[in-house]
């Protein structure tokens, strides 16, 4: 396998900084650059191409949710996993209609946001099991559109339940 380019968008320095060196210990991983806002962006995505994306939800200046939509458009083949403490319905939800491939929150041991990397390099839709269980939910209440979701909306429910159900 080749290395896997791996841009960091998180504004809290500590966690950023950890999180960047925790990721630099795997041989199959480079931290190509890890930034405190996602206000550069599409810049940055197009100067580092990475492979994935890791991206806080509240930042300054521009939310994580805006900040997968730029990554998204300027480089649709870069896989974006959130990074969050946030577990509320509304956030997970937009930021998987913008784009997002897999939402871990921060409290993820080290070694599952390494397997959850490799799994998104390998098409997978990573979450961390509270989130996985909010999206089989939706999806299961979607079904009757009580929450009146859009084709598209119950489209990417769709697809993430057939990413996180074993066959």
């Amino acid at each position: 396998m080749s290395t896997i380019r791996i841009i960091i968008f998180e504004d809290n320095d500590k966690l950023r900084e950890s999180l960047s060196y925790l990721l630099k210990t795997i041989r199959d991983y480079e931290v190509a650059g890890d930034f405190n806002s996602c206000l550069e962006a599409a810049n940055i995505i197009r100067v580092y191409k990475p492979d994935v994306v890791l991206m806080d939800i509240d930042m300054p200046g521009l939310s994580g949710i805006e900040g997968v939509k730029i990554v998204k458009e300027t480089r649709p083949e870069t896989s974006v996993i959130m990074y969050t403490v946030f577990e509320d319905d509304e956030k997970l939800f937009q930021c998987l209609c913008a784009g997002a491939n897999g939402y871990l929150l921060k409290k993820t041991p080290p070694q599952k946001i390494f397997d959850a990397i490799h799994e998104v390099i390998e098409g997978g839709s990573p979450m961390s099991p509270s989130i996985a269980r909010k999206v089989l939910n939706s999806f299961q209440q979607a079904r009757s559109n009580q929450y009146h979701l859009s084709p598209r909306e119950v489209e990417v429910l769709q697809s993430l339940i057939r990413a996180i159900v074993p066959k």
